[in-house]
C-alpha cells in the first residue's frame, strides 16, 4: 500500500531553511509534495486529487476542487488564522479543518507587548529624531508616555494568543480584564488572574486594548466608530489579528481627532498597505507588516503540531483543534 501523501501549499516563497525544516519533520511513512510559492489554485486543486493531507498556509479553494479530493482527510493549517479558507465547501465535503493549535501564540502575543511599549514609550518617533541628529527635540519628554504598572489591559478574545498575551502582562503588574464570544472557567479565569466582562465595558475601563479574534462574519468591524467612543481618550488599540476586524476609516477619524491616543497594528484592512492610507502618516500610529507570527521558533512549533496531528489522523486518531465553524460535523477532540 503506497504511503499517505502530503500537499504543502507555501503561500508565500519560504526561506531553504524552512522548507528544509518541512521536509526534515515530517512523520516516518507519509510522503510530502512541495508546490512551488504562489500556486494557483487549479495547481493546489489538482495537487489534493490523490493525496491525504493538505498542509500549509491554505488560500480559497473552490467548492469542486474540494468536492474532487476524495481522498483528502484533513485541512492543516498552519497560520493562526484561517479566514482565507473555503468553509463552506469543506464542509459540504467533510472534509475538517484544523488549526495550528496556539504554534504562533507565543510570537503573536511578544509582538503584541512590544507594540504596546513602544506606542506607550513613542519608540518609533524616538529612534527617527536621534537617528536624524534631533536629540529630545520635537516631543516633550513627558506628554504622553506611560508605564505598563497598574494599567488596565482589555484582551479581546482570550485563545491560544490571548491566554500568551494574559500570561505575559501578569509580570508588568497590569489589570487585566477580557472578553470573549466563550467565556473561560473560573479555574482559567484565576489561573490567568483575567476577569470576565462585556465588550462594552471592556472599551470603556481599559487603558490598552488589544485584539485577538479570528475574522468572521461576527468580528468584521466590531471595533468602529462606536466602540472607539466607547475608549478613554487616553486608551490604546493593539491589533495583531486581522485589519478587517477594526473599521480602518472609523479608526483614522478616532486617532485624528483624539478619541483614543494612538494605535499599535500589525494588521491592515488592504495589505500590502494602500501608499494613500492615511494611516502610513499618522503620528499616533506605529506599524508592522503582518509580521507577528513569523519567526524561527514558530515554524518550528508550527510543523512539529501539524504533523502530529497529520500522524495521529494517519493512524487511525480523530484530529485536534477543528475550527469551531465544523465543530457540529466533527466534534472536538483537544
Amino acid at each position: 500500500m503506497p504511503d499517505e501523501k502530503i500537499v504543502f501549499s507555501q503561500g508565500i516563497e519560504m526561506p531553504p531553511d524552512i522548507q528544509a525544516l518541512a521536509q526534515s519533520l515530517k512523520p516516518e511513512g507519509l510522503t510530502l509534495h512541495h508546490l512551488p510559492p504562489g500556486a494557483s489554485v487549479d495547481e493546489i486543486g489538482a495537487a489534493i486529487e490523490d493525496a491525504e493531507y493538505l498542509l500549509g498556509f491554505l488560500r480559497f479553494i473552490p467548492d469542486e476542487a474540494l468536492a474532487n479530493a476524495t481522498r483528502l482527510k484533513m485541512m492543516q493549517v498552519l497560520s493562526a488564522g484561517y479566514d482565507a479558507v473555503n468553509i463552506a465547501g469543506a464542509r459540504a465535503a467533510r472534509i475538517p479543518i484544523c488549526t495550528n493549535g496556539g504554534a504562533n501564540s507565543v510570537a503573536v502575543a511578544e509582538h503584541a507587548i512590544m507594540l504596546m511599549l513602544a506606542v506607550y514609550r513613542k519608540l518609533v518617533t524616538y529612534h527617527a529624531n536621534v537617528a536624524g541628529g534631533r536629540w529630545n527635540q520635537g516631543i516633550p519628554r513627558s506628554v504622553d508616555i506611560f508605564e505598563m504598572e497598574g494599567k488596565t489591559v482589555g484582551i479581546v478574545g482570550l485563545g491560544h494568543i490571548g491566554q500568551q498575551v494574559a500570561k505575559r502582562l501578569k509580570a508588568f503588574d497590569c489589570n487585566l480584564i477580557y472578553y470573549d464570544a466563550f467565556r473561560r472557567t473560573p479555574e482559567e479565569e484565576t489561573r490567568l488572574d483575567t476577569k470576565y466582562v462585556s465588550l462594552e465595558t471592556l472599551l470603556e475601563t481599559s487603558d490598552i486594548v488589544s485584539l485577538h479574534v479570528p475574522l468572521n462574519d461576527e468580528t468584521r468591524g466590531m471595533i468602529d466608530a462606536k466602540a472607539l467612543k466607547r475608549m478613554k481618550p487616553k486608551a490604546i488599540l493593539i491589533n495583531t489579528c486581522r485589519g478587517p476586524v477594526v473599521d480602518e476609516p472609523d479608526l483614522i477619524e478616532a486617532l485624528r481627532d483624539g478619541t483614543i491616543l494612538a494605535a499599535g497594528l500589525d494588521t491592515q484592512a488592504k495589505e500590502p498597505a494602500d501608499p494613500a492610507n492615511p494611516l502610513l502618516d499618522l503620528p499616533n500610529v506605529t506599524l508592522t507588516p503582518h509580521s507577528a507570527g513569523p519567526t524561527v521558533d514558530s515554524f518550528y512549533k508550527r510543523f512539529s503540531n501539524g504533523y502530529a496531528n497529520i500522524a495521529r489522523v494517519a493512524a487511525g486518531g480523530d484530529p485536534m483543534w477543528i475550527i469551531p465553524e465544523m465543530h457540529d460535523l466533527f466534534p472536538p477532540n483537544g
